[in-house]
């Protein structure tokens, strides 16, 4: 082997490497829209909210007993603009999983996948407008469908849990 295959060896061996010392962290986001964003920028700097939870130290885990599991302060409503925003975005998305997702299901007669699937048909509806309170729930106000002018009310109950804002199963 001559010494320029030799070198020439060596350059793309280190060419090879270079990419995997290159690598930077990738941070995981959800912007203000609720949109996810995927970004080698931390969160703040592009006005979005980390959703991977921040470090907690052994002690302070023992304390609080947590599991390091991803916190719900991070991955929720705080506050009923967030919530409503959600519901939008599902009814804009035809997203029964996403509304699924701001459903607090435990203790619900009803069955998650029963559940999504009378979303489902309820997501297909044009929403006209949501509707309420913390207090008195959410209405979500749909347009019956093929142009009937009569509206349908999708009822759902508002619980604060874990310092989140989550529907309850419509009714």
């Amino acid at each position: 082997m001559s010494w320029r295959s030799a070198v020439a060896a060596c350059v793309l061996a280190l060419g090879c490497m270079t990419p995997a010392w290159a690598q930077t962290a990738i941070h995981r986001c959800v912007a203000a829209d609720g949109r996810p964003v995927f970004s080698d920028q931390p969160c703040a700097s592009l006005g979005a909210t980390s959703v991977t939870p921040p470090a907690v130290s052994s002690a302070a885990a023992d304390a609080d007993g947590a599991t390091g599991g991803p916190s719900a302060s991070v991955l929720c409503a705080k506050d009923l603009a967030d919530l409503r925003q959600g519901i939008a975005q599902a009814f804009a998305t035809r997203s029964a999983n996403r509304i699924g997702g701001l459903i607090l299901w435990d203790g619900s007669s009803q069955g998650a996948v029963d559940g999504i699937r009378a979303i489902e048909a309820l997501v297909r509806q044009p929403l006209v407008s949501l509707e309420g309170n913390e207090a008195g729930g959410i209405d979500a106000v749909t347009a019956g469908p093929g142009g009937d002018l009569t509206t349908r009310r999708a009822h759902f109950n508002v619980v604060r849990d874990s310092g989140c804002l989550w529907l309850r199963p419509p009714t």
